[in-house]
């Protein structure tokens, strides 16, 4: 909103309580800290410079790794953002972090929260712990469902395997058909799993597309509770990169030891006019009863309207870490 039609809103309000036999001290006052509190955060004495950012092109020769096997939903997430790019598989969350801090690989891609059973806490965990950054996100839409070797039948089904996330995500099913859950690594890991078993009491819950890999069976369609199941995916880089079109920033940080001390960071986006699309906190290892968060807001890097919001968030938190513009 333009500064000069944010002082006539203030004004007309001014006015309005005035006419309405309203404590014109006060209103007064507010409006005097109002004003101040515009003018300062239109001030042009904000640079991206200050922000200490060090951004790099994006390189050539790209590998990307994933958690699982194909036929995964991060195998899926991965083949739609990186077309005709090699991909390699790992074991565990981790196992990706690790590659990329070894150059194994370039990017990582990585589940952050489901619509339905929310964050991947681990993730955003091992973000902070390996000071990675955020290049790209996306959205799969998931659809779990039920396989079993081939001749088996829905009523034969006494055991699943899978990941946990998908497990949460179809446990009315499961509770109906009395079908005892077993975590596994991953969705696809677990159909390639029960087809080693061969045994017709024991399923897997994942994509439609294992059936076909693996030589399963498609006992049930859709299981998952909702109909709108989303997985949002990240990808990872050792090093900050930011595309042209890039409309989200993520920000990790620690508050002051302070009373509204959180409330005061909510203000900052709010006094900058940033609509925050995310908040999760984390707790900090050792630190009992201390936190860290991230906080996802739209934007551009290169806005100077921006450049403002994260340079006085910078003066009103601990450890300020732009994680990424994408």
């Amino acid at each position: 909103m333009n500064k000069l039609k944010e002082l006539e809103n203030l004004f007309s309000n001014i006015l309005k309580d005035t006419n309405n036999n309203l404590d014109q001290t006060i209103y007064l006052n507010k409006f005097i800290n109002q004003t101040n509190k515009i003018i300062k955060q239109y001030k042009d004495d904000s640079n991206i410079k200050d922000l200490d950012l060090k951004v790099i092109n994006t390189p050539k020769n790209i590998i990307v790794g994933y958690m699982g096997v194909e036929g995964a939903f991060a195998y899926e997430a991965s083949s739609k953002l990186f077309k005709n790019i090699p991909l390699k598989q790992y074991h565990t969350f981790k196992d990706v972090f690790e590659a990329i801090k070894n150059d194994e690989i370039t990017y990582g891609v990585l589940p952050i929260e489901n619509s339905s059973t929310g964050s991947i806490n681990d993730n955003y965990d091992l973000i902070r712990e390996y000071g990675f950054y955020i290049i790209l996100d996306t959205n799969i839409k998931v659809n779990q469902n039920l396989l079993g070797i081939k001749g088996s039948k829905l009523a034969d089904i006494k055991m699943v395997y899978s990941h946990p996330q998908a497990l949460m995500q179809s446990k009315s099913f499961l509770k109906e058909h009395n079908i005892i859950s077993r975590t596994y690594s991953n969705t696809a890991a677990s159909a390639k799993y029960i087809k080693e078993l061969n045994d017709k009491s024991i399923g897997s819950i994942c994509s439609k597309s294992c059936a076909k890999l693996y030589d399963l069976d498609i006992l049930a369609q859709n299981i998952n509770e909702s109909s709108t199941n989303t997985t949002r995916f990240l990808v990872i880089s050792k090093n900050l990169e930011i595309r042209e079109n890039a409309k989200q920033i993520s920000i990790i940080f620690n508050l002051k030891h302070e009373i509204g001390s959180l409330a005061q960071i909510l203000e900052d986006i709010k006094d900058y006019n940033l609509n925050m699309t995310r908040i999760e906190s984390r707790p900090i290892k050792d630190k009992p009863f201390e936190y860290y968060f991230y906080i996802d807001f739209l934007g551009n890097i290169k806005s100077s309207n921006v450049i403002r919001a994260l340079t006085k968030i910078k003066e009103d938190t601990i450890n300020l870490k732009i994680i990424g513009n994408y």
